[in-house]
């Protein structure tokens, strides 16, 4: 598997040569999923079961309450370490069930 900084750079890359081109809903969920993962130390794929994206809000499914309940607690870090990553404001809200 890739590592997301380097699809990040390579993006940025293309910007600067004038070729624009928005991060798609599963760049952005796998983003948001390396931040959780930096802020949370156990998280695993299994444990975020889907994402969906709709006007700058993500929306995530757990398949644990536990894990809702930590994702919920430190949204706003998440959330700002995920546009970090991203290079600029892909995400406004987080939304968890």
């Amino acid at each position: 598997m890739k590592n997301i900084q380097d699809i990040l750079k390579k993006k940025a890359g293309r910007e600067a040569r004038g070729e624009k081109k928005e991060l798609d809903e599963k760049t952005i969920a796998r983003v948001f999923f390396e931040a959780a993962k930096g802020e949370i130390k156990n998280l695993e794929d299994g444990d975020i079961r889907e994402t969906k994206m709709k006007e700058k809000i993500i929306y995530i499914k757990t398949a644990h309450p536990v894990v809702s309940s930590e994702l919920f607690l430190r949204r706003e870090k998440i959330l700002e370490k995920t546009n970090e990553i991203a290079g600029g404001k892909v995400i406004e809200k987080v939304i968890i069930s």
